[in-house]
């Protein structure tokens, strides 16, 4: 089951602690990781113009932060995210460890984030610890600055 990976309870963990009222917390998890799920059909119903949603800025948020997270659970570094995001919907985000990039990613059409499936989300998220974590490994110096 998709919303057992790490990764999505890493989303879950950083989406509930935004949540001051405690609503969330009642809230199945599946129905939280939703707006994640974005089909193809979905995709192309969306406009490409115009500035990206707030939600979805921060689910991009909430990604690349559950990914810098479980880089460092498994790691034993800190890993921080840096997200520079341009209002038209593109941009970069780097997870640092130390002195070291570990992860370098560009990111386009911020209007249509998602994933296909959970599934998917979780492979994309898996891809990119593993990078993190080879990078890591071959530049240990400078993740320990």
């Amino acid at each position: 089951m998709p919303a057992s990976h790490s990764i999505c309870k890493a989303i879950l963990m950083l989406m509930r602690s935004h949540d001051r009222s405690g609503s969330w917390d009642v809230e199945p998890d599946l129905d939280l990781l939703a707006p994640f799920v974005v089909t193809k059909a979905q995709k192309r119903e969306m406009p490409l113009i115009g500035e990206p949603d707030p939600d979805i800025l921060w689910r991009v948020e909430l990604f690349y932060s559950a990914v810098a997270w479980e880089i460092e659970r498994r790691a034993g570094r800190a890993v921080s995210p840096l997200l520079r995001i341009h209002h038209e919907g593109w941009g970069r985000v780097v997870l640092i460890a130390g002195k070291l990039v570990a992860v370098d990613a560009h990111v386009r059409e911020l209007h249509r984030f998602g994933f296909e499936t959970l599934e998917a989300m979780t492979l994309k998220a898996e891809k990119l610890v593993a990078d993190g974590l080879s990078t890591i490994e071959a530049f240990p110096g400078a993740a320990a600055a």
